[in-house]
């Protein structure tokens, strides 16, 4: 009898042991396939993004081959003062033309739209339009016509007029601001070696005047200085610029310039807050379509 029962408990073991190692099988069985429908997930996302990449691939070169215009260009040519406009040259090149071709240019800025027509020859056409230099949200049309045929096709549309402006800020630099702060919390900010680089379209810049360093406390100008030139006619450069500030505070650093037709420039050059813990950098600044700021005299 002792016999039989070792003979079952001893079967039994067995028995557990090959269920135990049926067990472990089946969990590394399911590992792999776990891990294999990964890689068949990530195999099937891969695809799909290769496919979408394809469609959208297409689909641009049937919307390209619909265009009639096959290139663009925007050239600043000045500022006009009494219309507080920028005057802005248009060309355009197309891919198929007729003698009666006739293109006309429509700018849309919010309610605001204006016009002007293109002139030329082979294909080539070219026109002014003006755009109000404090224009957001701005689109940009084309009307192209030949006898009964019509066709408008959209060339651009950008934020703001800032980008067409003939003044253009390019760069800038400056040491590392100090920040001193006594026991009542009353610090002074102090920026070194301030550095600007300006480009000017089809004119020199020494039609620019008033060039000056700001910095601005809240808002309002704490302390400016003239700039001068620097190691290149279109780099400016000052000396030390401080701000009396307190906590709370934040300062701007700027850069201000007048072009010839009177339109007056504020480049953002960086910013700073002063906290509790001394000063932060705020980097860019927000929103950056607010800038540069425009003035008239």
């Amino acid at each position: 009898m002792d016999e039989r029962r070792s003979r079952i408990q001893i079967l039994t073991l067995v028995l557990c042991l090959l269920l135990v190692s049926l067990n472990f099988w089946q969990l590394h069985r399911f590992s792999d396939l776990r891990g294999e429908l990964r890689s068949v997930e990530t195999n099937l996302q891969m695809e799909a993004r290769r496919l979408d990449e394809r469609i959208q691939t297409v689909q641009r070169a049937v919307q390209e081959a619909d265009k009639l215009i096959q290139d663009w260009e925007l050239r600043s040519v000045d500022v006009d003062p009494a219309s507080r406009c920028l005057r802005v040259e248009v060309s355009l090149d197309l891919k198929e033309w007729r003698e009666d071709t006739q293109i006309h240019l429509t700018v849309i800025q919010g309610t605001d739209t204006r016009s002007a027509s293109l002139t030329g020859s082979g294909g080539r056409y070219s026109g002014v339009v003006e755009i109000p230099v404090d224009s957001r949200e701005i689109r940009l049309l084309a009307q192209i016509s030949a006898g009964n045929f019509r066709k408008e096709e959209e060339l651009f549309d950008w934020d703001s007029a800032s980008m067409l402006l003939p003044v253009q800020f390019r760069g800038w630099g400056c040491a590392a601001p100090d920040y001193t702060r006594d026991a009542e919390n009353n610090g002074v900010l102090a920026v070194q070696s301030c550095n600007a680089e300006l480009t000017v379209s089809g004119k020199s810049l020494s039609n620019l005047s008033g060039q000056v360093f700001r910095l601005r406390r809240n808002g309002d100008i704490a302390m400016e200085k003239t700039a001068i030139f620097g190691d290149t006619i279109d780099q400016y450069t000052c000396g030390d610029l401080s701000a009396e500030v307190g906590i709370g505070d934040q300062l701007f650093l700027t850069f201000f310039c007048r072009d010839a037709s009177g339109l007056g420039y504020e480049f953002y050059l960086y910013g700073w807050s002063i906290s509790e813990n001394g000063i932060e950098d705020i980097g860019l600044p927000t929103p950056a379509a607010d800038w540069p700021r425009l003035t008239w005299d």
